[in-house]
């Protein structure tokens, strides 16, 4: 099987947040358990560093909805109610989710790749003449100046160039996941 086009694995997971978002749960709470074992094992690096800086986001939204929520109060968390923190809960759950997703695309497409498949995904733009490249090339200096902060290794040049790559079959059933997927939001 070859190596999918990035675009495929963009759509995918943008497909499963959109599938994600009207679940509730045990669902829900299953597919985020699955996805964060699956994360932790595969991307452990990303996932590390994305719920790192995801942290105070996290707790303000738990905070948010716990306590501003009305509802039936709970007595061993004062002012909190058991449907807010339901709400905080789920909502919290689909952050992780995205989070988790996202550590997976980026364990799975270096970041020039990553950049690749987003420029292919804004070729409606050049309809409008808007330019698609300049947004690819800025996102691409703006990741090498991540990776320059982390110290990691960058390649620096005065041109880039971006992969080019044919999709093929696996790009087919990435395609048909994805579709499947976001076809789940109509599901009950």
């Amino acid at each position: 099987m070859t190596r999918p086009h990035p675009v495929s694995l963009i759509l995918l997971w943008l497909a499963l947040l959109v599938a994600a978002t009207p679940r509730n749960g045990a669902l829900l709470a299953s597919v985020c358990l699955i996805l964060v074992i699956w994360a932790g094992v595969s991307a452990p690096t990303h996932l590390r560093r994305l719920l790192r800086r995801s942290r105070w986001l996290l707790l303000t939204l738990f905070i948010l909805f716990a306590w501003m929520t009305p509802g039936t109060p709970l007595y061993w968390l004062p002012g909190a109610s058991i449907e807010g923190v339901h709400l905080a809960a789920e909502n919290a759950a689909r952050l992780v989710l995205a989070l988790v997703a996202l550590a997976l695309v980026l364990q799975a497409l270096p970041s020039i790749e990553l950049v690749a498949g987003i420029r292919s995904l804004l070729a409606p733009l050049d309809l409008l003449g808007l330019p698609r490249d300049r947004i690819a090339v800025r996102l691409a200096l703006t990741l090498e100046e991540v990776e320059q902060a982390r110290g990691a290794a960058s390649v620096t040049g005065d041109v880039l160039y971006l992969p080019q790559t044919k999709p093929g079959v696996s790009d087919i059933l990435l395609g048909l996941a994805a579709l499947a997927l976001a076809l789940t939001v109509w599901l009950p």
